[in-house]
C-alpha cells in the first residue's frame, strides 16, 4: 500500500467513524425525544384526569350540600300545606313523593361521581357497596377477592376504583355473562388486579389503545399513570380477563 492508498484509506475509516457517531448521537436525540414525548402525554393524561376527579369531586360536593337541602327545605313546606283538606292536597302530596325521586336520584348521582364510602374506607369497601348494589338487578352474579391485609393508597384507589367500576359496566354492557369475578393479589411487591367472566368473549382490537372503546382507553391510561401494566385476553364463546399488574 503507498502512500496515497493509505491515506485514502484512512479518510475512508475516519468518514466512516463521523458518520458512524453522527447516526448514534441522532440516535440517542431520537430515543430522548420520544421518552420526553412518552413522559409529557403521561403528564398530560394525568393533569386531565386529575382535573376531571376534582370536578367530579366538587359537582358530588355541590349536589349534596345545596341542591340537596334546599328541596329537603322545599318537601317539608309542602308537606306541611298537605294537610288542607281540598283538592289542592293530593297535588302537594304528588309533589312531595317528586321531590323524594329527585333528592333520591341526586344521592345516586353524588355517589357516582365520588362514592362516600371510597373517601372513609378506601377502594375494596366501595367496590364491594357497588357489587352489592349491582348483585340485586338483573345481570351477571359478581364476586369479589381479595386479601385481608391489602393496604392501597389513596391516590391509587381512587384510580383502582374506576378502572373495576368500568370493568363491571363493560360486562354488563357487552359481555353477556352471569358470573364476573374481581380478583386482587399482592405479589413480589406488586398489586395484581383480574377481572374475569364468562361472557361471550371478544375479539382484542390491535392495538386497542387507538382502536378499541373509550372504557378500555380509560382503563389503560389510568394504568400507565400508576406505571402498571394492562392486558386483556378473551376469545368469542370463551369469556374475557383482565389483567393489571401495578408497582405497590
Amino acid at each position: 500500500m503507498d502512500a496515497q492508498e493509505a491515506r485514502i484509506y484512512l479518510a475512508v475509516i475516519i468518514s466512516v467513524t463521523l458518520i458512524g457517531v453522527i447516526l448514534s448521537y441522532l440516535a440517542i436525540l431520537i430515543i430522548r425525544q420520544q421518552r420526553k414525548n412518552l413522559e409529557l402525554q403521561k403528564m398530560a393524561a394525568l393533569a386531565e384526569i386529575a382535573s376531571m376527579e376534582k370536578e367530579r369531586a366538587r359537582i358530588a360536593a355541590d349536589l349534596h350540600d345545596e341542591l340537596g337541602p334546599i328541596l329537603s327545605v322545599i318537601k317539608f313546606r309542602i308537606d306541611g300545606a298537605a294537610t288542607q283538606p281540598n283538592a289542592v292536597k293530593e297535588e302537594l302530596v304528588m309533589a312531595s313523593k317528586q321531590i323524594d325521586q329527585v333528592i333520591e336520584k341526586l344521592r345516586t348521582i353524588s355517589n357516582d361521581l365520588l362514592p362516600v364510602v371510597l373517601q372513609r374506607k378506601g377502594p375494596i369497601s366501595a367496590i364491594e357497596v357497588l357489587i352489592e348494589q349491582l348483585n340485586v338487578q338483573n345481570g351477571p352474579i359478581i364476586d369479589i377477592i381479595y386479601p385481608a391485609h391489602l393496604i392501597i393508597n389513596e391516590d391509587h384507589g381512587i384510580q383502582i376504583y374506576r378502572i373495576v367500576f368500568e370493568a363491571i359496566n363493560n360486562c354488563i354492557k357487552y359481555a353477556a355473562a352471569t358470573k364476573m369475578q374481581i380478583i386482587f393479589k399482592e405479589e413480589k411487591k406488586q398489586l395484581k388486579l383480574i377481572c374475569q367472566d364468562n361472557g361471550k368473549g371478544m375479539e382484542i382490537p390491535e392495538p386497542f389503545q387507538q382502536n378499541g372503546g373509550r372504557g378500555l382507553v380509560s382503563m389503560k391510561n389510568r394504568t400507565a399513570l400508576m406505571n402498571g401494566i394492562f392486558t386483556i385476553e378473551s376469545e368469542i364463546g370463551k369469556g374475557t380477563l383482565l389483567q393489571f399488574e401495578i408497582p405497590l
